[in-house]
């Protein structure tokens, strides 16, 4: 690379900005005011939920947080909007005396919003915010840019939104400049959201807002120099205070990240799903994720390997000459150098395995990972990769993530039925790409996967919020943004550490602003355990197991007349160390209920040879 700038460190933050939060006279701060008792804790579901039903909202850990409440508003504000329909937001609630409240905040006790993972009830704030905190912040304003890939390319009812042919490389300042005619999905969605998160979440007196800026190249042409050339362009232009990288899926983003966050820049973005906690750790408290470290994700897999296969024997094969028999292991993974991540799980599961006294028969190795490949591939590697599992004795395949589609195909040409234990890293959990496995081969995976079991349709606090913020969507790929996408979640966590920084906005008062949230454990499958360990900089902390089955049919899918779904073994239920007693299937039942769509990020289009 040309330029090596970008590996400079950002110079130490100077007192000023590091100093202690600001005493605000109307409401205690965002971080000083005394936690509530440790041995309180608010009720989750005891058990999960009945089939499909959902538990009620439950709060999750962030509402824990002791942030300034006020005392004057009802317990729960929200009534229905009807069948279907998002809770309509309530009034704006008159103030008592001197206390005047501005924000619609819900539950009891109150949070900023329905969602269970939003931060508790910041109702008003009329001080001194302190002007200009930070680069990119200014007394009345945050600038954030949403950086992505050109992807989107559908026929929605404002005509085709084609991104590739007409926004790439361009940018648009959504908060200053009115919508255009040719504007995509990507605007619409980020325009709703952007309104939605300034009403709803306490900013101090700021408006966040948003850039939105697209890569000029194609997925075919995305390098680690082009990333860093977008990085070195955008920020020099826009010098933003964060940025959002939800919407990129051509990988290198790691490249982009890293340039922003050692230029200052906070970055909030999961599409690329778990790193190791040490890319983290370069730029402390400047990078955040939804998704977990590449460490606690993995771990989790491990231990479902080392605790329900290794000592088992094979339960759950295809060809049932192989149950009852000892498991005999074979090992699949991408060799894609454009996913490191994917590497460096890979090199961790093996090891891991290994230790508790697992052994693999047969490795192999497929070429492209988070892609279909039909068009671009003939498959003879798929053909060769079970060929020398079939020949080995292979009985129970280890997945450590990476999508492929192939190798299920190529097994049933050989009539070939073993076990599929797969680590889902954020596109193997979508039932859409799961029907795209042979389903004969594929009714013999499970999924251990630290997303959560997906919010019905009328509670999913996605489409709640793209709803409320403009109540005449009607388009249903529209709403979908909310599965092909993780806006929101990476907005929800970037808006929750503006409030719980308080006025004074910097990277170091979000930083304490997450780590004052308490570790609880989850029991509500909807929400996951959300939490910051000492030099943490990730949110999930536990995961889950489900199964393929090639007939089930969920109620509420993209897709609802495909077959097809994960069943959630426990219905969902999440577990953050220790799984339960017992082989692969112990805890499954036919009755489990089907999950909708999870994937956290949309696939590649195939990549020519």
């Amino acid at each position: 690379m040309a330029n090596q700038d970008w590996r400079r460190r950002y110079p130490p933050l100077s007192g000023a900005v590091i100093a202690t939060l600001l005493a605000v006279l109307v409401l205690p701060s965002a971080l000083n005011v005394p936690q509530s008792n440790p041995t309180q804790t608010l009720e989750f579901a005891p058990i999960p939920p009945d089939q499909d039903q959902p538990p009620p909202p439950d709060s999750g850990n962030v509402d824990r947080l002791g942030l300034g409440s006020s005392s004057t508003l009802p317990g729960d504000a929200v009534d229905g909007g009807g069948p279907g329909l998002p809770p309509r937001p309530p009034p704006i609630p008159g103030g008592v005396g001197e206390r005047p409240v501005t924000k619609r905040c819900v539950g009891d006790p109150p949070r900023q919003t329905a969602d269970p993972l939003a931060p508790p009830c910041v109702a008003h704030f009329d001080g001194d915010n302190g002007g200009a905190t930070y680069q990119g912040v200014t007394g009345d304003e945050v600038q954030i840019l949403a950086y992505a890939d050109a992807y989107i390319h559908t026929a929605t009812e404002h005509g085709t939104d084609d991104e590739s042919n007409n926004w790439m490389g361009r940018c648009k300042d959504i908060a200053h400049e009115p919508p255009s005619d040719d504007e995509t999905m990507t605007f619409r969605i980020m325009r709703r959201f952007q309104h939605y998160f300034n009403d709803r979440f306490q900013t101090y007196g700021r408006t966040v807002s948003f850039v939105v800026c697209f890569s000029p190249q194609t997925a075919a042409n995305t390098t680690a120099e082009t990333r860093l050339a977008d990085a070195a362009k955008y920020y020099g232009e826009y010098r933003p205070f964060a940025v959002v990288t939800s919407g990129l899926v051509d990988g290198y983003q790691d490249t982009f990240m890293n340039y922003m966050a050692d230029h200052g820049v906070m970055v909030f973005g999961s599409s690329q799903g778990a790193r190791p906690a040490e890319f983290y750790r370069q730029y402390p408290g400047l990078i955040w994720t939804v998704p977990p470290t590449l460490e606690r994700k993995t771990d989790r897999y491990i231990d479902f390997v080392c605790q329900k296969v290794v000592p088992h024997p094979v339960s759950d094969a295809g060809d049932a000459s192989m149950n009852g028999q000892p498991r005999v292991l074979g090992l699949t993974h991408t060799s894609d150098q454009r996913w490191p991540q994917l590497l460096q799980a890979k090199d961790r599961v093996k090891a891991g395995i290994e230790a508790c006294g697992g052994q693999f028969e047969v490795t192999v190795t497929f070429p492209r990972a988070n892609a279909q490949f039909q068009s671009s591939y003939s498959g003879q590697y798929a053909l060769q990769n079970m060929s020398q599992m079939q020949a080995n004795g292979v009985t129970t395949i280890v997945w450590p993530g990476g999508y492929e589609n192939e190798q299920t195909d190529a097994a049933a040409q050989l009539g070939y039925q073993p076990e599929w234990v797969v680590l889902g890293m954020g596109h193997h959990e979508g039932n859409n790409n799961a029907r795209l496995q042979h389903p004969d081969v594929w009714e013999h995976a499970w999924l251990v996967t630290t997303t959560s079991r997906t919010w019905p349709r009328n509670q999913d606090p996605c489409r709640q919020a793209a709803n409320e913020a403009d109540p005449s969507i009607r388009n249903q790929g529209e709403v979908d943004t909310c599965v092909r996408f993780p806006y929101y979640e990476d907005l929800r966590q970037l808006f929750t550490g503006i409030q719980v920084a308080g006025p004074n906005l910097t990277p170091t008062t979000i930083d304490r602003g997450f780590h004052a949230i308490p570790a609880v454990r989850s029991t509500n499958p909807f929400v996951p355990a959300c939490y910051y360990d000492p030099a943490d900089y990730t949110c999930i902390k536990d995961a889950m197991v489900e199964t393929w089955d090639p007939q089930g049919l969920p109620e509420d899918d993209s897709q609802p007349r495909e077959p097809g779904c994960w069943r959630l073994v426990e219905s969902g239920l999440r577990y953050p160390a220790r799984w339960p007693d017992g082989n692969l299937d112990a805890q499954a039942t036919p009755d489990d209920p089907c999950n909708t769509d999870t994937s956290s990020t949309p696939m590649f289009a195939p990549v020519p040879r």
